[in-house]
């Protein structure tokens, strides 16, 4: 009984989002996913218009220019748009990543119509008031300098300045206070006009609602936004380094944060698949990955130890992460150096096992919600990965073969090339390393 109990809950898996994708003529791409076991419905709007964009000495204008659609409208003020949602116990907020910005909503299913209406009227019609600027900049930047004090997020924020440089994933979305500052009402609509197009847009739907329905409310209410040649800037790919470079941002603590990585795979890369797997065996495993389970099992120099490939679309980059005592420092660095080198080599068929037993175990049980449903869907349109990735995500991860294994780690590890950064009280004499060049 077991068994056909697990049988049935895999097919159930496997059948669970048929997602339909639509197209309006003016090209806003709609995504739906009917699911009624709730009445309720989550809905993403996304542009492409993430802070990969933010033009330089603006950094940050993506962020304000999103928040800013929901602070005020031709016919709505910010407060009427809140308590309008609000009324009906619904969420509705802006959010921004690098390749990105968007609006998220969440209603029941009866208020569907009022969801779409305040997302037509704040995206068509923002009234782009100029104490609204004030105020969202004045907010930006305090969240930005509230950052200063904590050592996890300096650490994150400075290695990908090291990594990326001038390169515009160099910055997190929120920019930098100074940056943030320098954003006018005239940037402000220069960027909406640019990139605030149903031809670079899309939504996704999931919930309980009648697809062709919700097609004919989203039709009333977006079918004259005119589409627009799209004038992108081109964003040219990330260019990395021949040797080891390192910087140390001085925190009188005693812990270290230490990041070692270097530049990773993108959106799209056919190899992808097969670095996952190799992460989850070197450090994305959690306790039981070989980095976690060196430094800190065996010998316990961190409590904190794993890594991570972050990707995007114009670029990525692989970072192993450890929270260590500052004494400790040397000694993990030399390990994650040395475990960069071992994988490239020594993957066995148990670890390649477990991998994927993990993968296919995991992974049904990321998009069983509403919420959930929508992420996946909005990251199966972005990245282009065909409406088909649910049903084909085992039959991939299960073809991963050892040797592909081995051959992304030599691809994309670089023990002989990788960026270090480091937050604590160390100086690069603490850290014993040949080639590496220090950046003050």
């Amino acid at each position: 009984m077991r068994k056909i109990s697990l049988l049935l809950l895999s097919i159930a898996f496997a059948y669970a989002i048929n997602i339909q994708r639509d197209t309006l003529p003016n090209g806003l791409v709609i995504l739906t996913v009917e699911a009624h076991k709730l009445p309720m419905i989550e809905m993403r709007a996304v542009t492409y218009a993430g802070s990969v964009f933010d033009p330089a000495g603006k950094q940050g204008i993506a962020t304000v220019v999103n928040q800013i659609l929901l602070r005020g409208t031709k016919s709505r003020a910010s407060n009427e748009i809140a308590q309008a949602i609000e009324s009906v116990g619904g969420e509705f907020f802006p959010f921004t990543d690098e390749d990105h910005a968007g609006i998220s909503g969440r209603v029941l299913s009866k208020d569907l119509y009022l969801l779409i209406d305040l997302l037509s009227d704040c995206i068509q019609n923002p009234l782009f008031d100029s104490v609204e600027l004030l105020r969202i900049k004045s907010e930006v930047i305090s969240q930005i300098k509230a950052e200063e004090d904590r050592p996890f997020s300096i650490s994150k924020r400075e290695f990908r300045r090291l990594v990326f440089s001038d390169h515009p994933l160099g910055h997190i979305p929120q920019g930098f206070d100074s940056t943030v500052g320098n954003i006018s009402l005239s940037d402000i609509k220069e960027f909406y006009n640019q990139y605030y197009l149903p031809n670079n847009t899309f939504f996704v739907f999931v919930g309980d609602f009648q697809k062709d329905s919700l097609i004919s409310i989203l039709d009333e209410k977006f079918g004259n936004w005119e589409r627009r040649k799209l004038q992108k800037t081109k964003i040219d790919a990330p260019s990395e380094t021949s040797k080891p470079l390192g910087k140390i941002i001085h925190m009188d603590i005693s812990q270290a944060y230490i990041l070692l990585g270097n530049l990773g795979p993108k959106y799209g890369d056919a190899d992808w698949y097969e670095t996952r797997v190799m992460n989850y065996i070197l450090g994305g495993a959690g306790l039981t990955s070989r980095i976690s389970e060196i430094i800190r099992e065996k010998r316990g120099l961190a409590y904190i130890a794993y890594s991570y490939f972050q990707r995007f679309k114009t670029g990525g980059y692989f970072n192993a992460l450890v929270q260590t005592r500052k004494e400790m420092a040397n000694e993990v660095v030399q390990i994650l150096i040395s475990e960069m080198e071992r994988i490239q080599d020594t993957i066995d068929v148990v670890e390649l096992s477990r991998a994927k037993k993990f993968y296919t175990g995991y992974f049904p049980l990321t998009h069983d919600t509403y919420r959930e449903m929508t992420s996946i869907v909005l990251q199966i349109e972005s990245q282009n990965l065909g409406l088909d990735y649910l049903s084909q995500f085992k039959k991939l991860i299960e073809a991963v073969k050892l040797n592909e294994l081995k051959a992304a780690a030599q691809k994309y590890l670089h023990p002989d090339r990788f960026y270090l950064l480091i937050v604590g009280d160390l100086k690069p004499e603490d850290i014993k390393l040949e080639r590496i060049e220090w950046i003050e």
